[in-house]
């Protein structure tokens, strides 16, 4: 029977995945030849430091500002090119399944912007990290300020979900972390096709946005799906420091999905997939991490967060709540099952007991800290409601844990190793039953890292992350050791 697919991606920073089988992907690289991960350490840690050396040398020419402007007076317009790169390389020390330690390109993409006038402002970034071209943010926003001297902004195309949390709202290179952390992956939200509406005055951030979930509508079944989000925020800034508190909400009514035709039964079956890697981009396996939800219809996401800080610290985090709700048309799916001949359940009724639908609820959160030894006073976007990167000359120190949990098993039920799949107490595995538990993996990450900053165009970042797993269909995999080194370039 030919069907058509199409399968909704969460993680928009790169692409999920969902390993259909973590059994067979654990007995094939299991067990796996321990390396000596002191020389193989000690090896990129030489690497590292001739190429941080090398590095500075290179970075202290930027004397002056690299970006490329041009502009025409006459007209109101300004426009400019930049551009950013970053490189990592990692080594990782795992139990069961391995890790590729290596060095990758994380990202390097060409940034234009143009601004008309006072108010219009166009920006379009394009990627070619991972080896291939990807569209990044476009969009168009127009803003003006009232009398008292508050920022109205209407902003229309593609870019990122207004809740799609305070990390994703973060430009990677302001992040202060190698990467975001898992949490903020997997359950935020990434870039989207909307209309939205932002009011940002001294002590009040309003930002809402109506959205669809696929920017080129290339779907197979059903119609391009829909959202409504928005992120709310109270703030106290002034020149010592300051922080705010906020909340974000989200309702999404999925679209696409596989087109099933059989007889005279026709159906549309939807996924939602949900996945991260360990918090490195150096390798991006997401077999850890990850869930794929059938039958998936529409999705609420809600969350708070809080920021605080001073001249040279901040203390920062969110707590995230997703909930998956479900729907089909199960008269269509037994009878098209009948017609095929897999009816093994002997009524509806049975089908419906051995196949059952259940709204799935996952959650995370992450707290981050950092310090700085040296260097300029930390600085908050009140446009964005978010904090600035380095911006000069600086040394700081930061720490975070962060904790993920893809894990919601229906009462009663538990795993079968054999089978890969989840019944209940006292049921005959040998009866087709389709469970309505997901074993996802629950992880908590805790990092450790340096960063300097040349000025504030390169920077240099060493960080250690050690990740808890606790996922039933890889009882060999618990605990991940990693040693991350990042060199980058902003303009």
């Amino acid at each position: 029977m030919p069907t058509k697919t199409y399968i909704q991606k969460i993680s928009t920073q790169t692409d999920s995945i969902c390993v259909s089988d973590p059994i067979a992907l654990q007995q094939t690289l299991s067990p796996f030849p321990k390396h000596n991960y002191q020389d193989t350490m000690k090896k990129y840690i030489l690497a590292a430091a001739v190429a941080a050396s090398s590095f500075a040398a290179f970075a202290q020419d930027f004397d002056v500002d690299p970006t490329l402007k041009i502009s025409n007076n006459e007209n109101k317009v300004n426009f400019t090119v930049g551009a950013r790169f970053m490189a990592d390389a990692a080594v990782f020390d795992t139990e069961a399944t391995p890790l590729n330690s290596g060095a990758s390109i994380a990202d390097a993409r060409i940034r234009t912007s143009m601004k008309y006038g006072e108010n219009w402002y166009f920006y379009a970034d394009f990627g070619f990290g991972a080896g291939k071209f990807s569209q990044k943010n476009i969009f168009l926003e127009y803003s003006k300020r009232d009398a008292t001297q508050a920022s109205h902004a209407v902003k229309v195309g593609y870019y990122g979900d207004p809740a799609g949390s305070m990390s994703r709202q973060t430009s990677l290179g302001g992040c202060h972390f190698i990467s975001r952390p898992g949490s903020a992956e997997t359950l935020g939200l990434g870039r989207e096709l909307g209309v939205s509406y932002k009011y940002s005055a001294s002590n009040v951030f309003l930002y809402q946005g109506v959205f669809t979930e696929n920017q080129y509508n290339k779907i197979d079944a059903d119609y391009n799906g829909l959202s409504a989000s928005g992120r709310w925020i109270y703030r106290h800034i002034d020149k010592s420091g300051g922080g705010h508190v906020g909340a974000s909400a989200r309702y999404a009514h999925l679209g696409g999905g596989e087109e099933y035709a059989s007889g005279n039964s026709t159906y549309t079956k939807k996924h939602l997939i949900l996945s991260q890697a360990l918090e490195t981009y150096v390798d991006d396996n997401k077999a850890f991490v990850n869930c794929n939800l059938p039958w998936a219809h529409s999705v609420i996401d809600f969350g708070g967060e809080a920021l605080w800080f001073g001249g040279n610290y901040f203390v920062r985090g969110e707590y995230r709540h997703k909930i998956v709700t479900k729907k089909r048309d199960s008269q269509k799916v037994y009878d098209a099952a009948r017609e095929k001949g897999e009816d093994t359940w002997g009524s509806y009724d049975a089908w419906l007991a051995a196949n059952p639908l259940r709204t799935n609820h996952f959650n995370g959160a992450y707290l981050e800290t950092g310090y700085k030894i040296f260097g300029g006073d930390y600085k908050y976007d009140m446009h964005d409601a978010v904090l600035g990167g380095m911006k000069d000359k600086s040394l700081e120190v930061v720490g975070r844990v962060s904790y993920t949990n893809l894990n919601d098993i229906a009462s009663g039920e538990h795993y079968s190793a054999e089978s890969g799949k989840y019944f209940p107490d006292g049921y005959d595995e040998s009866k087709p039953y389709e469970s309505a538990s997901v074993g996802g993996g629950r992880i908590i990450s805790a990092t450790l890292g340096v960063n300097y900053a040349f000025n504030k165009y390169a920077q240099v970042m060493l960080h250690y992350t050690y990740s808890n797993l606790d996922k039933d269909a890889l009882p060999g995999d618990s605990n991940f050791h990693q040693v991350q080194a990042r060199v980058q370039f902003t303009f």
